[in-house]
């Protein structure tokens, strides 16, 4: 097997995108996240033809690469090791277009994200312990919890219950490493959170220790599991490091600048944000699990429509904060449990799509985009598939999504980790067998329902050469045929932006089933491409039509394309203008979707209204 050159891979990209068009770069769990001075500069289609690139978008200032998980983070090294974009630069990913809130919540899921590989393993060490001292399965091998050797208990509580115990340390380690402080003083007042000289935060919570009282009114304690105490203590730490060093003299630097922010963050921590902070903190994830436990599953339904929503805006990551509080206050964590049957979802819709097209381009990108959801990375199906196709395409997700996060929720499942997904996710469930096979048969059934759904619902039957466009107008009544058998779609559904956003004019789509063209109109050739691909036709109303074959296709030199037409010949509507070539467009990549546009320029085309017989475009005013 050839081992993946992922400096390569680096330079490969940054060649594309331009050293000198990166502002800065960072990375969160699937994404490679660069802020450019001009996104237009920017080949989308070289981007995506480097090695393990799954796809490109635009989103909230940034111009991220998808790449998955286990890959981004090693072409990200490969890419910092060669070019150098230091960490103090990810500063400036702030000053963007996006709205403050939007900044705000990538700011902080950019601090979680270093930390979902530990949590994740810690998941599935409580999930095998789970397993391993489950009264059925210590039964059968003859044995009983009392039988279990104490250096066995040590050594499985060590491996469940240390990332938990220091939680605050890894959160304030990350947020000083994100906002340009030293991550080592954000560590040391993580730990100090939880130091064994304060009570024990869960010890008190219980009932069997009393917090410390400062002052008479001040409870002491520790602050395990307390996440917004760690983010607020290290994002106020880290800010107050970066002021002092640029005041303190370069002598006294080293020693007193730590100083200063680890007595000031640690006494605000504990005597002012703490209590408060902690407080607020237990009151939100009760709410938020009093929601999720709503009668009849409407939380699971709820949270089930929206996280795809927010997914496709960005804002996702603020889901991770709260689950982290979830599972360090509970255990569990059933948010996640709601929000993975997105990804079975999005993957039966891709799938769904990709088997019935005709087009071979969208059908291989489709099969690869939900094998790629399979594996955790959603982005390659939902903006490259599923949101391409229609608004139909992404009801079917978002109604499947919600009705999957409805009956998990009815059931009470609940995960012990977060960050797996779709075919590795049941890994969360293991610690209880009744969880792990409810979850399996909920998740495939949402699978079926949207692949169901997506056959009846979102896939037209195929159209045939009989299918007819009619434009009426005040003085006309012009019909306008399909030029070639194959599957009518609506102009807006083409994968070419100037078509799709109908800068061409209006009009509407086959994708092909046989090879031959067809005049969809009687009227006068004006135009012919040299390379074949687009040719020209007037009717005796004059009205203006331009019939272009397959995108992207002029590349082909007129390969693909045999016309038996020439400029000036007069043509009656159904008769053989020539033939194209699906094979050779399949061989070489390319999109045979024919397009019909209509590009009058005496009456304004405003819409189209589809019949089973007909599509009917509506004049403007």
């Amino acid at each position: 097997m050839t081992k993946t050159n992922y400096q390569e891979i680096a330079e490969k990209l940054v060649a594309v995108i331009g050293e000198d068009n990166i502002v800065s770069s960072t990375h969160c769990a699937t994404r490679l996240r660069l802020q450019v001075k001009d996104r237009k500069a920017i080949d989308d289609s070289q981007v995506e033809e480097v090695e393990e690139v799954k796809g490109v978008f635009y989103n909230a200032g940034q111009y991220q690469i998808i790449l998955g998980t286990g890959i981004v983070n090693k072409v990200y090294a490969a890419m910092q090791s060669i070019y150098n974009f230091n960490e103090s630069s990810k500063d400036q990913m702030a000053k963007d277009d996006s709205s403050f809130l939007q900044r705000a919540v990538r700011n902080i899921a950019d601090i979680f994200v270093p930390i979902i590989p530990i949590l994740g393993a810690t998941g599935l060490f409580l999930g095998l312990k789970g397993v391993l001292f489950n009264e059925t399965v210590l039964k059968v091998m003859g044995l009983t919890a009392d039988s279990i050797p104490e250096w066995l208990n040590a050594t499985v509580t060590v491996l469940t219950d240390t990332a938990f115990g220091f939680l605050t340390a890894f959160i304030c380690w990350s947020a000083f490493k994100k906002l340009g402080g030293l991550p080592i003083i954000g560590f040391l007042i993580g730990l100090m959170l939880v130091s064994p000289a304060l009570p024990n935060a869960y010890a008190v919570a219980g009932g069997t220790a009393e917090p410390i009282m400062a002052f008479g009114m001040i409870p002491l304690v520790g602050y395990q599991g307390s996440i917004l105490t760690a983010l607020i203590t290290g994002m106020i730490g880290a800010t107050l490091e970066k002021k002092l060093r640029k005041i303190m003299p370069n002598a006294m630097d080293l020693i007193f600048t730590p100083f200063v922010v680890i007595l000031v963050s640690v006494f605000v921590a504990l005597f002012v944000l703490g209590p408060i902070v902690h407080a607020f903190e237990g009151q939100a994830v009760k709410v938020i699990e009093m929601f999720l436990h709503l009668p009849l599953g409407i939380g699971g339904l709820i949270i089930g429509f929206l996280y795809p929503i927010a997914v496709m805006t960005g804002m996702h990551h603020m889901f991770i904060m709260i689950e982290t509080s979830l599972i360090a206050t509970t255990g569990f964590n059933p948010l996640i449990t709601v929000c993975a049957m997105y990804g079975f979802a999005n993957a039966a819709v891709c799938l769904a799509i990709a088997l019935r097209t005709k087009s071979a381009s969208v059908k291989t990108a489709g099969i690869s985009a939900t094998i790629t959801q399979m594996l955790g990375v959603s982005e390659p199906a939902l903006f490259g598939v599923v949101m391409r196709t229609g608004m139909k395409a992404i009801v079917v997700m978002l109604a499947s999504s919600a009705v999957g996060g409805m009956v998990l929720s009815l059931l009470g499942i609940q995960a012990n980790s977060y960050g797996l997904a779709v075919l590795l996710s049941p890994l969360m469930y293991i610690y209880d067998p009744y969880q792990v096979i409810t979850y399996v048969l909920v998740g495939i059934g949402t699978f079926i329902l949207a692949f169901i759904l997506t056959n009846l619902l979102v896939i037209k039957k195929s159209s045939k050469v009989e299918n007819v466009a009619k434009t009426q107008t005040k003085s006309q009544n012009e019909k306008i045929y399909s030029p070639i058998e194959g599957e009518i779609i609506p102009i807006t559904e083409v994968n070419d932006q100037v078509f799709a956003s109908k800068m061409m004019g209006e009009g509407f789509a086959v994708i092909p089933s046989e090879e031959t063209i067809k005049s969809p109109v009687s009227g006068t050739i004006t135009m012919i491409a040299p390379t074949k691909h687009a040719i020209g036709i007037v009717t005796a109303d004059g009205l203006e039509l331009l019939l272009h074959l397959g995108i992207d296709t002029v590349e082909l030199n007129g390969a693909p394309f045999k016309l038996n037409i020439e400029i000036g010949q007069k043509i009656q509507q159904g008769q053989e203008i020539g033939t194209i070539d699906l094979k050779m467009l399949e061989a070489s990549g390319k999109d045979a979707t024919v397009m019909v546009i209509i590009t009058d320029t005496k009456e304004t085309i405003s819409g189209l209204e589809f019949n089973q017989d007909y599509v009917l475009p509506i004049l403007g005013s």
